[in-house]
This record gives structure tokens, sequence and C-alpha cells, in this order.
């Protein structure tokens, strides 16, 4: 009596939950996209920030100023003028992203490249932050161009580090969140069904 009765415990649980389940995977899909545009978002939306602010404040203080800080000054609004165009191409991107037409290999493909442009992007800040220590150091061997050479490579340095911070620690929530369910959603069996006999 008792195996009859897990038996039909069992295949009770296999019948009720095919749907059950389905529409789970289904909903866990739909989080794990959404929580990515919804991340592609913020960050757009917190570079552009960012960028807003330093061309808005570098704008002012490169009239106002001389020397090495005007051109530190001046290279912060070149620099978050590049910004501005990237956090912009983020948001529109993250805006065509619709979350209810992707496949879960859509999905993980997006998580994944969105992984490595970040790890990309921490490469590229640490050169920015080499290259703007390499202009300081040629400020001491051309005088005549010492302010300008100085003002930029502390600028680059800034910037450079700044964009290092924001990349590597957003690259980590990606990481961790996404990663976490992204495994929940590809452990699934093929039909999103699964049967656990316990054995006693």
């Amino acid at each position: 009596m008792t195996i009859f009765r897990h038996f039909l415990l069992a295949a009770g649980s296999v019948l009720l939950g095919i749907p059950a389940t389905a529409q789970s995977a289904t909903t866990d899909l739909q989080g794990f996209s959404s929580q990515r545009i919804q991340h592609q978002k913020t960050l757009g939306l917190t570079l552009g920030g960012y960028a807003l602010a330093n061309i808005a404040v570098g704008s002012i203080a490169a009239g106002q100023t001389s020397g090495e800080t005007k051109y530190f000054h001046r290279m912060n609004v070149y620099w978050n003028l590049v910004n501005l165009g990237i956090a912009g191409a983020g948001l529109l991107s993250s805006r065509r992203s619709q979350k209810g037409n992707e496949t879960l290999g859509d999905a993980v493909r997006k998580h994944e490249t969105m992984k490595q442009i970040l790890l990309l992007n921490t490469g590229l800040d640490v050169a920015y932050v080499i290259g703007g220590a390499y202009l300081r150091e040629r400020a001491e061997t051309r005088p005549d161009q010492a302010d300008q050479l100085r003002g930029y490579g502390k600028s680059i340095m800034v910037q450079g580090g700044f964009l290092l911070a924001f990349d590597l620690v957003n690259y980590l929530i990606f990481k961790k969140r996404g990663d976490k369910q992204e495994r929940l959603l590809l452990s699934s069996g093929p039909s999103g069904v699964g049967l656990i006999w316990p054995i006693r």
C-alpha cells in the first residue's frame, strides 16, 4: 500500500506540475531578462548623470581658471561628452530590448555579452589611468606644454579611475546576481519537469 501510495503521489505531482513548472520557468526567464534590462538602464542613467555633471562643472571651471587646472577641466568636458554618447546609446539599446520576446538562448547570450563588455572596459580603464600617468610624466620633458600635459593627464587618471570602479562594480553585480539566475534557468529539464523520489 505504501509503494502504491508513493506511486500515485509521484504521478499526480508530475501531471499537475507540468503547467505550473512551465509557467514558473517562463516567469523566471522574464525576471532574468527584466533584471538585465533594468540594470542596463541604471548603468546608462548613472553614467549619463555623471557625464552631465562633469560637463557642467568643467565648462564653468575651465573659463574661470588657468594653467594646469584649466586643462584638467577642459579634458573633463571632452571625456564626458564621449561618456554621454555611450550612456545615450546604452539607454536606447535597453529601450529597444523586449523581455517578453527573448528566448532563453537570447537572454543568456545578452547576459554573457554584457559581462564581457564590462570586463573588457575594466581593462581599458586601467589603460586610461596608465595613459594619464604617462602624460603627467611627459610634462617633465616638455616644459612648453607642461600645464596642458599635467592637466590632461590628471583628468584622464581621475576619469579612468572612476570608470574602472564603475565597470568593475557593475561586472561583479551582473556576475553575482545574474549568473545565479542563469544557472537555475539552464538547470531546468527540456520540458521544465523534474521528479524527486525520496528513498527511505
